[in-house]
């Protein structure tokens, strides 16, 4: 697999808003790029889940991926801070702990998505919450490589949208 350049992407302002870090903490321009790689690809698989999300013909599955979303943005850029625990509250690993993939629970129906899209969402997903554990200190090396991995799962699924 080869991975094309990405352009070097601002940090996104959630990023920047956290306390200042202490003299010899601050993160090397590897480290934040590793940041910003992440932070841009989990924009983009949320974005796309948001598409899977509006597709939805039952209004409360697209609810549920609508959530799925937010917390794909959530862990990829505000989760993953120097210093942080990793440790995610309760609601961001419900809404990305697959359950997505069964959509609303009072319903007897499932989110109408093809069976590539499924288990794209669900790598898309497994991503979103491996990254705010990468060991610290190695964002250059491993928030790349799962943001690459990210954007190929998302674009595996839109290559099994219906149609394609």
């Amino acid at each position: 697999m080869t991975t094309s350049p990405l352009p070097w992407l601002p940090i996104p302002s959630s990023l920047d808003a956290g306390p200042e870090p202490a003299p010899g903490d601050e993160l090397t321009d590897k480290e934040r790029a590793g940041l910003q790689l992440a932070a841009a690809a989990g924009e983009r698989a949320a974005a796309w889940v948001r598409e899977l999300a509006r597709r939805q013909p039952v209004e409360m599955h697209g609810r549920v991926l609508e959530l799925t979303a937010e917390a794909i943005e959530q862990t990829c850029t505000r989760e993953i801070i120097p210093g942080n625990d990793a440790d995610l509250t309760a609601e961001l690993r419900y809404r990305l702990d697959g359950s997505m993939l069964l959509g609303a629970t009072n319903l007897e129906t499932v989110p109408e998505l093809t069976g590539g899209e499924r288990i794209a969402l669900a790598a898309v997903a497994a991503l979103a919450l491996a990254m705010p554990g990468t060991a610290l200190t190695r964002y250059d090396r491993e928030l790349p490589h799962l943001a690459q991995v990210m954007d190929d799962a998302v674009a595996a699924g839109r290559a099994a949208q219906p149609g394609q």
